[in-house]
């Protein structure tokens, strides 16, 4: 056996460890260090989630062969074990624990993932809300006004009528001075 194989892969930063879209029936688990979680937008790189030592990654290619659903890179110097699909069940007859510590960690992600499903979706409504207000503020705001423009319109009727007059009379008094 390799001493890769016993004590894992050393990773420089920012070093793919697992390309998005990959095929790979392989696991990992992160012996020290830390890595991240992402994916690829159009260019813009969002972090789903930091990993640190004792942590797994990558186990979901053990029972589906679906491609790799994100890109991991590592942060710093990590080391980080490969476990092939075939070492798994070696591994999990020699030390039954691994199996359980695999099923509770993704158990977390799930939990996880749920918890920040939910505040997604809480953040959405409220946003959804905020709009509508805002929307309803908008057409009260212009119901409101309504009458108070009428009020306004008539106010500058009454005193454009009463500076026309006060015009007229003063233009018709100076007339009668400049005839005298």
């Amino acid at each position: 056996m390799s001493e890769e194989s016993l004590l894992g892969r050393l990773y420089k930063d920012n070093e793919t460890i697992v390309e998005e879209g990959m095929q790979s029936r392989t696991m990992y688990v992160i012996q020290g260090g830390k890595v991240k979680v992402v994916k690829n937008d159009n260019g813009n790189e969002t972090i789903l989630a930091l990993l640190g030592e004792g942590d797994i990654f990558g186990e979901m290619s053990l029972f589906d062969a679906s491609p790799r659903s994100a890109t991991i890179k590592a942060i710093g110097e990590a080391r980080v074990l490969a476990i092939e699909h075939e070492g798994l069940l070696k591994r999990i007859k020699m030390d039954p624990t691994l199996a359980l510590r695999m099923i509770k960690q993704m158990c977390q992600r799930i939990r996880d993932l749920n918890a920040r499903l939910i505040a997604a979706k809480t953040a959405m409504h409220q946003a959804s809300d905020g709009l509508v207000q805002m929307k309803k503020a908008e057409v009260v705001s212009i119901k409101d006004l309504e009458p108070r423009i009428g009020v306004i319109v008539t106010q500058l009727q009454e005193k454009l009528r009463a500076l026309t007059e006060q015009y007229v009379h003063e233009d018709e008094s100076l007339h009668k001075v400049k005839m005298l």
